[in-house]
């Protein structure tokens, strides 16, 4: 017979859910966490929150706390002698009640509270109502708590990509399942409004959710406006909901304990055992994604602890944050819980998902379930992360016959089943295979972005972008008929420094929108060509110009270019700030290459001269990107500013930068510190206009000017423009003596060049340059 003092039983459970009428009644999470542990000690009908000598708080996001544990602890009047902020994660509830039975089982302890809150919903509410919120002061970043597991190992293409959201990597899981279970997306998709519909129908009945509509499958599956796309496939209704203001407490003691306190009998609720495992923290760094041999090894485990036979099983809950989680465990599983409802408690979606804390709210619904019936037993399945973390517990209704296992983990039998994870590829151009994807949507439901993972003829993985101007490849994507795995195409790096994946068997020649491109024998006219909007920029645009200007400096045959504006009336206006806000507000990232401001801005290397031709206005960034050129051509009505100061932004494109280097320190003041328009012969005694010509000649002049370089040798121009601009940054002596080892000067003295010139000036004819 096991000792008492040695079983672990779940004595109360204490939930709160909190819809007050203005944000400025909602309660802080602290508040509702003691609300909760408050409602446990009525429900265990027992004075136990005196007798707590461990006080778990699961990882909470919406309000930062230096210590929320022990600011809960001094709230309550207690003073457990464990008081911990336990992990991030959306196992840990589950976790650190195992953990508490363990400790209990061991006489280390006799009593343990698990509790967590989140009032995410009264925060997005104050920020609407614009309402402030008298709750404990937040603390600064740097002072709040430190929650373990509040980050996990990312690749770098994951970064760089920005894929660092659970909503955006789950899809990564679904699209590969529905390959390897035979489902179309529509089949998948199916499946998965079903499978909801059943959480939501849980969800109605219980009083603590947070919607209780239960909408149908039909509902669920539908793409509507207020069931718009987040990330391909999933809906809006599909997605956990953090949106809410619930906070949940559990209690566990000793059986001892339980009946000392006087604990009727019919609260008890008995810990039989549960298992753990874990994938690789990063979500690139696993072998597959068909599959979690972690949470297979979990739920066979929980099996084998109910008896061996799942159908012994009376009550489930399947954690759900996206349908993909449910439909592997279920697999898992099999048919033996065909009869079984997925949730005790209602879902991430439908009950809401008060982010690390909704087990807490599925252990305490179990233990109702578990409570209600003879011989019952139920499975709380929990996880974590980016289907990092699995944690499995079964309850029951009866004693257990054999004492709590302290060793719960099954990670050696995850580990010992899944084959080795790929070699992830940095960087890389050429074919590549889609192994799965995503597309990201924006909040007005139209796509931002397709995300692929793709392997290499090697097998290595990398991740890789479709822009939505690939509109064939992102078809592919979104194709409801059958699913894009297996799709071979090209990976390139675009203008950003990301990879881009395209489909087909090579990369098809982009058609310019937003510039054109002349090419007069060695000299290439690159016309901003948006008159529409100022040859204003956005993002698109800015990265046509960088790969024109990619080109350009790659062509051996090009020597010298002129940038100019389309229209007449604008050389640029800079940033399209209109396109900026709608962009904002879509949620759509505002990227710059990596070569700046139109490809220019950023250019250190670009050794061949570029000249600027400016009609009407060259304002902000279109004033950042003259001064990158290297000589500027005006038209008399032209007119330059820095004018960011005046819309609350600064010229960081290198206008402040180059232009106090250009006309001298209180001139660019002058200019930078009123923001104030400076006409083009104003420019030109300012010192950086070349030259002033008539209305709507500026480009003839430049070509004038081209021409006299064209009639210099090219590697000539080269070497001196770079002994020029590297030399700015040092002392002339310093300049002098490095400036041989210059790969242009180098280059020039290798050269063709370096003895057409002298040749041709003693037979006194004209040099025919190689410019090679």
């Amino acid at each position: 017979m096991i000792d008492p003092a040695r079983i672990p039983v779940i004595v109360a459970i204490g939930e709160i859910t909190d819809r007050p009428a203005s944000a400025a009644e909602a309660r802080e999470p602290v508040a509702l966490m003691a609300d909760a542990l408050k409602a446990a000690e009525q429900d265990a009908g027992a004075p136990i929150l005196s007798r707590f000598d461990s006080l778990d708080l699961v990882g909470l996001i919406s309000w930062r706390y230096a210590d929320p544990a022990r600011l809960l602890a001094d709230r309550l009047g207690i003073s457990p002698s464990r008081v911990t902020n336990a992990s991030m994660g959306g196992e840990t509830p589950i976790r650190l009640i195992h953990d508490a039975a363990i400790r209990i089982s061991k006489g280390e302890q006799v009593a343990a509270a698990i509790v967590g809150g989140e009032a995410m919903s009264a925060r997005n509410r104050a920020r609407k109502e614009k309402a402030s919120l008298d709750w404990t002061p937040q603390v600064a970043k740097e002072d709040a708590v430190a929650f373990p597991s509040s980050r996990y190992a990312m690749s770098a293409h994951a970064k760089s990509l920005g894929v660092m959201d659970p909503a955006q990597v789950y899809p990564f899981y679904e699209m590969a399942t529905q390959k390897a279970w035979g489902q179309s997306p529509v089949q998948a998709n199916a499946e998965s409004a079903d499978l909801w519909a059943r959480y939501a129908k849980v969800a109605a009945s219980n009083d603590y959710a947070w919607l209780k509509q239960a909408p149908d499958a039909a509902a669920i599956g539908e793409v509507t406006a207020d069931n718009r796309l987040i990330n391909w496939p999933y809906r809006k209704l599909m997605v956990a909901n953090p949106s809410v203001n619930q906070a949940a407490a559990i209690i566990v003691t000793s059986l001892a304990t339980a009946l000392e306190l006087g604990v009727s009998q019919d609260k008890l609720v008995y810990i039989q055992g549960g298992a753990a495992a874990a994938e690789s923290e990063d979500y690139l760094a696993r072998d597959s994604y068909e599959r979690s041999f972690a949470q297979e090894v979990v739920l066979e485990q929980a099996v084998k602890i109910a008896g061996g036979d799942a159908k012994r099983l009376t009550a489930m809950e399947l954690y759900s944050c996206f349908p993909v989680v449910p439909k592997m465990a279920l697999r898992s599983l099999g048919p033996d819980v065909a009869h079984l409802e997925p949730t005790v408690a209602g879902g991430l979606t439908f009950f809401g998902g008060p982010l690390n804390n909704y087990m807490s709210h599925a252990a305490c619904a179990m233990v109702r379930h578990v409570r209600s019936q003879n011989g019952a037993l139920g499975l709380l399945y929990g996880q974590g992360g980016y289907v990092n973390k699995h944690h499995a517990v079964v309850l029951s209704a009866n004693a257990p016959q054999h004492p709590l296992e302290a060793e719960y983990s099954v990670q050696s039998l995850a580990d010992s089943q899944r084959g080795p994870a790929p070699e992830i590829a940095e960087t890389y151009k050429g074919p590549a295979k889609i192994e799965t994807y995503t597309v990201r949507f924006a909040r007005d439901g139209a796509p931002l972005e397709g995300v692929v993972v793709a392997r290499t003829a090697k097998g290595k993985r990398l991740m890789a972008r479709v822009p939505v101007s690939d509109e064939q490849t992102l078809a592919l994507l979104l194709d409801e008929t059958r699913n894009a795995i297996g799709t071979e195409g090209q990976v390139r790096n675009d203008a950003f420094g990301k990879l881009v994946f395209e489909a087909g068997p090579e990369v098809k020649a982009k058609q310019l929108r937003f510039a054109s491109v002349e090419r007069e024998g060695p000299l290439t006219i690159v016309t901003i060509n948006r008159p529409e909007a100022m040859n204003a920029l956005h993002p698109e645009a800015n990265a046509e110009l960088a790969e024109i200007f990619d080109a350009f400096a790659a062509d051996p045959d090009q020597w010298v270019a002129i940038l100019t504006g389309a229209g007449g009336k604008a050389f640029s206006s800079g940033n399209d700030l209109k396109w900026t806000s709608i962009a904002m507000m879509r949620g759509q990232a505002i990227e710059t290459p990596t070569t700046g401001f139109a490809g220019l801005t950023e250019r250190y290397d670009l050794d061949k001269p570029v000249i600027a031709a400016v009609e009407g206005v060259a304002m902000g960034g279109g004033f950042e990107i003259a001064l990158a050129c290297d000589l500027i051509i005006a038209g008399e009505s032209a007119r330059f500013a820095l004018p960011e100061p005046k819309v609350g932004l600064a010229a960081l494109a290198g206008g402040l930068h180059r232009l106090p280097r250009q006309i001298g320190l209180k001139n660019a003041m002058g200019m930078i510190l009123t923001g104030r328009q400076v006409k083009a012969e104003e420019g030109q005694r300012l010192g950086f206009v070349n030259e002033v010509v008539e209305d709507g000649q500026a480009l003839d002049a430049a070509r004038r000017w081209a021409a006299m370089m064209l009639e210099c040798s090219p590697m000539s121009l080269r070497a001196s423009k770079q002994v020029l601009q590297r030399g700015l940054d040092v002392t002339v002596k310093a300049a002098m003596d490095s400036q041989s080892r210059y790969p242009a000067v180098r280059a020039l003295f290798r050269s063709a060049d370096v003895r057409v010139g002298p040749a041709a000036f003693a037979q006194k004819r004209k040099p025919q340059w190689k410019g090679r």
